[in-house]
């Protein structure tokens, strides 16, 4: 007696790999911030941002985002912080930013 284990006729369903919306920092950033309890942090300019659009099998949709950042103060170098986030997380991003650059030029007007 033998089932039937696949159903024909039906297109298979697509699944994709659930990694959400994430950030991602070179470990060189981390050795990069000071260990001591006055500091607050580091400041690194934005000198490149760009990106790109992928739809692979297993991650699906996604926009992938990458952010050129690099020393303020005496130190040298330059990091890549790399965003990778769904289709409608990058459209939210986008809605965001434009509401915010909107709001800073009517508070320069002002």
């Amino acid at each position: 007696m033998s089932k039937e284990v696949s159903r024909k006729n039906l297109p298979a369903r697509r699944r994709y790999l659930a990694l959400g919306n994430t950030m991602g920092f070179p470990r060189e950033l981390r050795e990069a911030i000071p260990d001591l309890p006055t500091c607050v942090g580091r400041v690194l300019k934005v000198d490149a941002i760009n990106g790109d659009a992928t739809n692979s099998r297993l991650l699906g949709p996604r926009v992938n985002l990458k952010v050129v950042v690099k020393e303020t103060g005496k130190l040298k170098g330059e990091f890549v912080i790399r965003l990778d986030l769904e289709p409608g997380a990058a459209r939210g991003l986008a809605e965001t930013l434009a509401e915010l650059a909107e709001r800073a030029d009517k508070t320069r007007a002002d």
